[in-house]
């Protein structure tokens, strides 16, 4: 499967089993070589239950309080509008299988369907096959992903984590290792 600028995405949420918190996607831009990217806090919407279900843990790893949320967070037919706008018939992928059920729950509280396609395919898999065709060996792409960590830590934010796999997906199909 060959993907030409695919768009990596996460979220965070409540807990696991819980709602989506934040979103973040980003994609290489085509015509300049930088990666664009962007994320939201996602304001609850009333029918979703998110005080039940918020985790202390989750909020630990993400940094991100309910108070924050019911602050600074984007109503969700605000977010997923943004994301059609922007992401109007690209691919996603993402490295955490919850992460399309998020955006499903996302997308109907909002009350309209996806303008893009969420590939099932885990980006990780993705990125280790470009990295196999570009003829990296174990050991290379060992070095790439540290490199990828150095310059787009993974921090458990959508924006941060999504970044990272971006820069990865570059340094291997760039080949700039």
């Amino acid at each position: 499967m060959t993907i030409a600028e695919p768009v990596f995405f996460d979220c965070e949420a409540s807990d696991l089993e819980g709602y989506p918190i934040e979103i973040g996607w980003a994609f290489t831009d085509p015509e300049t070589g930088g990666v664009i990217s962007e994320s939201h806090l996602i304001r609850p919407p009333a029918e979703w239950p998110v005080k039940d279900s918020w985790d202390r843990a989750a909020e630990r790893l993400h940094g991100i309080s309910f108070e924050q949320l019911c602050r600074g967070g984007r109503p969700v037919w605000e977010v997923a509008q943004r994301m059609n706008l922007v992401l109007q018939g690209r691919e996603l992928f993402s490295d955490a299988p919850h992460d399309e059920a998020w955006l499903r729950l996302l997308f109907d509280a909002a009350g309209f369907d996806a303008t893009f396609t969420v590939r099932r395919t885990d980006a990780r898999i993705l990125i280790s096959q470009a990295a196999a065709d570009s003829g990296l060996d174990e050991a290379s792409y060992a070095r790439v992903r540290a490199q990828a960590t150095e310059l787009a830590p993974r921090r458990h934010r959508a924006e941060a984590d999504a970044r990272h796999l971006v820069v990865l997906w570059n340094i291997v199909t760039r080949k700039e290792f």
